[in-house]
């Protein structure tokens, strides 16, 4: 295999790996091949600046999310009041 095949990567590939990335998710060559793919392509630069902007903001906004019980709960109050 080639070197340029193994870092070769398609923007669907490249938007699953920022999000990762993000989340700490993806993998020291996930993040190689985005940061590769990123200096080539605009479209994908955008798309991660984007993301990063919106993960920004919903850390400032500092919204809670519902427990599972918790979710449960509504659900229940809510077919109870249909």
């Amino acid at each position: 295999m080639k070197l340029r095949e193994l870092f070769k990567l398609n923007c669907s590939e490249a938007a699953e790996f920022c999000d990762k990335a993000q989340y700490r998710e993806a993998g020291f060559l996930n993040k190689l091949k985005l940061r590769l793919h990123l200096i080539f392509c605009p479209p994908c630069q955008e798309y991660t600046k984007k993301n990063l902007k919106l993960t920004s903001l919903l850390k400032k906004a500092s919204i809670k999310t519902c427990t599972k019980k918790e979710k449960e709960r509504y659900k229940k109050q809510i077919e109870e009041n249909l």
